[in-house]
Parts: C-alpha cells; sequence; structure tokens
C-alpha cells in the first residue's frame, strides 16, 4: 500500500533558512513540557554537560564531536558519512520532501518529528531514517542524490 506524502511539516532547515521571527505553533513546547533552566537536584552534577550551541562556532565544533569517543568506527568512515548527510540536509527541500512521509514504518523516511499525525510538538531537528541492516536488503531504497550517500 503506497502512503501519501508528508508535507505537513515546515524542516528545521528551511526554518532556519527563512529567518522567520516567529516560531511555529508546532515547535513550541508548553510552558509544563519546557526543560527547568536550573539544574534538577536528582541529576547527577558528574555527567558531562555538552553544550550543541557551539555546533556552529568552527573553533569548537571539533572539539564537540570529539567528545563522543571508543566507538570503533574508523574516523574516514564517520567523516563520509557527516559530509553524506550533510550534503543531504542541504538538498533543496523538493528533494528531501520526496521522502516525508506519514507512514512511520516507511524503510526510508524524511521528517522533524517521529509521528507527525500524533505529536503534539515537533522536534527541533530534521531527520533521514533507513533500514540499514543488513545493507544489501535496503541501499537500493536510500537517496541516490547526493550520490555518495549510498
Amino acid at each position: 500500500m503506497e502512503t501519501k506524502r508528508d508535507t505537513s511539516f515546515t524542516s528545521v532547515v528551511a526554518l532556519d533558512e527563512k529567518r522567520q521571527q516567529n516560531i511555529p505553533q508546532q515547535y513550541v513546547l508548553p510552558p509544563s513540557q519546557r526543560p527547568s533552566p536550573t539544574p534538577v537536584d536528582h541529576i547527577s552534577t558528574s555527567l558531562p554537560v555538552i553544550d550543541l550551541s557551539m555546533m556552529y562556532h568552527p573553533a569548537y565544533r571539533s572539539q564537540l564531536i570529539d567528545q563522543v569517543v571508543n566507538h570503533g568506527i574508523p574516523a574516514s568512515v564517520m567523516k563520509d558519512a557527516l559530509d553524506s548527510a550533510e550534503e543531504f540536509f542541504d538538498l533543496p527541500s523538493d528533494e528531501k520532501m520526496c521522502f516525508a512521509s506519514t507512514d512511520v514504518h516507511k524503510p526510508v523516511r524524511y521528517g522533524t518529528s517521529m509521528n507527525h499525525g500524533t505529536d503534539k510538538v515537533f522536534y527541533w531537528r530534521d531527520f533521514i531514517k533507513h533500514y540499514a541492516n543488513p545493507i544489501s536488503e535496503w541501499i537500493h531504497l536510500w537517496p541516490s542524490n547526493p550520490p555518495a550517500y549510498r
């Protein structure tokens, strides 16, 4: 059964590009669900704090990424994967939207939220999700643009 393409969301990338003055309501958490600006007593203060606001600062980006270690994936593989993902998210919206779907079980799906039909608030991120194991059964469904993605 073919699922209808989901064009009911605005990608976070598109929101950023538009530099909108007002945030669309579907991206605003109700006050009761917003994180507390003060530390919660039951959370250990020994947990590392990773400040994601530095992700776009050229001098700190590599330090931020380097905080995740000992996973066994070669650095060259990670770089290639990140470069391909960046190229995908830099594509024009219409090229990415061909992977948008309301079907959460679709083997390749682009979106901002896990389930646009039921989520009351969308996440502040865009994602592409795809099945990958075993790769031989799924890679033909992955985006062909950018060419290095597959």
